[in-house]
């Protein structure tokens, strides 16, 4: 089966997804950031992570939410929400 760049996060700001991609990279985890547009509007900006990295990233995921108490208030789609 091959591995597939899968959804983490995604944020309302470009600035937040860099901060964890950062954050992602230096615990050696590789991923990649997308800016969602509907009719040139950004819609969200997309952290992703391999399908086989998901749960490391999702430990980076919740001490970067952990550390930066605005955090909330960035995220559109949060992969701790219990509505999934």
């Amino acid at each position: 089966m091959k591995d597939k760049l899968i959804t983490l996060v995604i944020y309302r700001y470009e600035y937040r997804a860099e901060i964890l991609k950062d954050k992602l990279e230096d615990a050696g985890i590789k991923c990649s950031i997308s800016n969602e547009s509907v009719l040139g509007q950004i819609d969200g900006v997309k952290v992703m992570v391999m399908d086989k990295d998901y749960n490391e990233a999702l430990n980076v995921y919740r001490e970067v939410r952990r550390l930066y108490d605005t955090h909330s208030d960035a995220v559109i789609e949060d992969p701790d929400d219990d509505n999934k």
